[in-house]
């Protein structure tokens, strides 16, 4: 080969190399978010400039005007915003990397001196499914280069070792990096080939791509100084599982995981500019969680009847960041548990005299001598209730029993340390025929019905559970009673799963211990428990997901369900929440 050819041909490798790198470094599916830095949204949806030196505004809840949102390029509404009404340390800041971008003006940048801006819950951002693939796209600039710091984080969960995805500085590489926790619980970082010198502009790329047949996710990072045409080689690595763990979790600029934490590596001295997210959801499997993409749903109530599960659930209708609107109760039904029929409702609060007809609360229905007996938590002008309907099938219609009349009122429990404790009842009919309705929050109450199912038989008795908070559900196993509920462990604020068991409903009970953790996102859990075909299930309500591209949220739930597994002795194993739910197989 000539000399020439040589060089002709090397010339090629380098473009090839250079073009490959290119493409490497491109966003991978859908944008999520984009910061440019160039505009603030107010309040009324007007946009505005900002002017250097000045940061984000809000007051002690809220964004406030005059610069409430840094806008969101992605047309999401993904908007980041300032917390407290302390004026933040962010700023906006006139050293940009580039004087363009795209061939659009770049004016500014933030400018990071231990402040966080954050994309709220009320946003969709904390709750995208990215499992598939993302990238994470930044220009960073680090003035202290002695210091461990992280510029962007989605958090993780309380208590995990990490964010699940950091973007940062490495002070031992000299560097900057990515960390992300993976799907075995332990984090794994890279950091960049690229030195960086303080006070100069980086263009960073982060990106994970998952492969299903591997179960392996490739993990890599690209840098370059801004300007410069090419990125160097990508640093890259794989780890086991899916590129991005599937949970709410809030995004931060500014600091990393977690929050108000000494060690939570805050950026002391830098500067962030043009960042954009992009992500690629897994495609749904029947089976996986949520159950029900139709709308948001809660307090999951299930009934076998024949070969046929029904769920009923209560329809969330409230606004992003507003308070529980409730005012349906929705069913769907099933012969395999993975591919769900919506009878959409079946049962409204409106339907039943004086209550508020937002209030449909949880209820469970059960059957009794070819009856469908449909036990529902309302509230009115007096307070909460509790009262029945009946149907002559599982999808209705429902007809309150006795208008005006219900079962349980506030003033039969008034011991309770709760003003609200009537709601949330169970019905179970025991060995001998008796049907009995437990209920209650904060305390548990439980008593005898008469045989039409209507009426109680007795007096109200409270039993107590250890942690118990609301919610109960009664079922049997074998020679054993169990109540499965939701609780308030102490020094935990979500609620978590506990139980307890008896050889008779009159007790003694048992406590077991917590079956679960909280749910990925929300300060509620809900409990129903049945056996189907030989397997165990057990239903609840998480709000860690999206629905049509609106967020989740405590108030805008989604049913979901994972296997249910019990030891030799009856007792149950503990239950991880998570997103295949039962679209794997069960463990045999």
């Amino acid at each position: 080969m000539s000399s020439e050819m040589y060089r002709g041909y090397a010339l090629m490798l380098i473009f090839a190399a250079s073009l490959m790198t290119a493409v490497s470094a491109r966003a991978q599916g859908e944008v999520f978010a984009h910061w440019r830095f160039e505009q603030v949204q107010q309040l009324n949806g007007t946009l505005t400039t900002p002017a250097v030196g000045q940061p984000l505004t809000a007051d002690d809840r809220r964004p406030a005007d005059p610069l409430p949102f840094v806008f969101d390029h992605s047309g999401k509404g993904n908007f980041l915003q300032a917390r407290g009404s302390k004026p933040s340390s962010i700023v906006f800041s006139g050293n940009v990397p580039s004087a363009t971008i795209g061939g659009e003006p770049n004016i500014y940048s933030l400018a990071i001196k231990r402040g966080e801006y954050i994309v709220s819950f009320e946003r969709p951002l904390a709750y995208y499914d990215m499992r598939k693939s993302w990238t994470i796209e930044a220009s960073l600039m680090c003035n202290l280069l002695g210091t461990e710091q992280v510029y962007l984080c989605k958090e993780g969960a309380k208590g995990a070792p990490s964010g699940d995805v950091s973007i940062g500085f490495d002070p031992m590489e000299g560097s900057f990096f990515v960390e992300v926790l993976c799907a075995d619980g332990m984090p794994r970082r890279i950091a960049g080939s690229v030195k960086a010198e303080a006070g100069k502009w980086y263009d960073v790329v982060a990106k994970a791509v998952y492969d299903p047949k591997r179960d392996q996710t490739r993990l890599s990072l690209l840098i370059k100084a801004a300007g410069q045409p090419d990125f160097r080689k990508p640093v890259s690595m794989s780890f086991k599982g899916v590129a991005l763990n599937r949970g709410a979790g809030m995004w931060v600029i500014g600091r990393g995981f977690p929050s108000g934490a000494p060690n939570n590596l805050a950026v002391l001295d830098g500067g962030i500019d043009e960042v954009r997210i992009s992500g690629e959801p897994l495609p749904r499997v029947e089976g996986q969680n949520p159950l029900f993409t139709d709308y948001f749903t809660a307090d999951p109530a299930a009934l076998v009847v024949g070969d046929t599960v029904y769920v009923y659930a209560g329809k969330d209708a409230a606004p992003v960041g507003g308070w529980f609107t409730m005012p349906d109760w929705l069913c769907y039904s099933s012969t395999d548990m993975k591919h769900w029929k919506a009878h959409g409702a079946v049962l409204s609060a409106k339907d039943f005299a004086g209550a508020n007809p937002s209030s449909s609360w949880a209820a469970q229905v059960v059957k009794k001598d070819g009856k469908y007996f449909f036990y529902v938590t309302l509230d009115g002008k007096n307070g909460h209730f509790i009262t029945v309907a009946v149907g002559d099938s599982p999808t209705g219609p429902f007809k309150e029993v006795y208008p005006g009349k219900p079962l349980i009122i506030d003033s039969m429990t008034k011991d309770s340390h709760r003003p609200n404790s009537d709601i949330d009842p169970t019905v179970i009919i025991d060995q001998s025929g008796t049907p009995w309705m437990a209920w209650g929050n904060g305390d548990c109450y439980m008593v005898k019905l008469k045989p039409n199912m209507t009426e109680t038989d007795g007096p109200i008795k409270k039993v107590p559970f250890r942690n118990y908070s609301e919610g109960p559900w009664l079922f049997k196993r074998g020679g054993l009673y169990y109540n499965v509920y939701a609780a308030d462990a102490p020094g935990v604020q979500p609620e978590q799963i506990a139980y307890s068991t008896a050889p008779d409903l009159n007790g003694p009970w048992t406590y077991r211990g917590l079956l679960t953790g909280p749910a990925k996102h929300g300060f509620t859990i809900h409990p129903s428990v049945i056996e189907f075909k030989k397997q165990w299930y057990f239903f609840y309500h998480d709000g860690s997901y999206t629905l049509n591209g609106t967020p989740g949220g405590d108030t805008r739930r989604m049913v979901s369900v994972e296997y249910l597994y019990f030891n030799n002795d009856g007792t149950i194993k503990p239950i991880t929440l998570t997103t295949e739910g039962i679209s794997v197989s069960p463990k045999k």
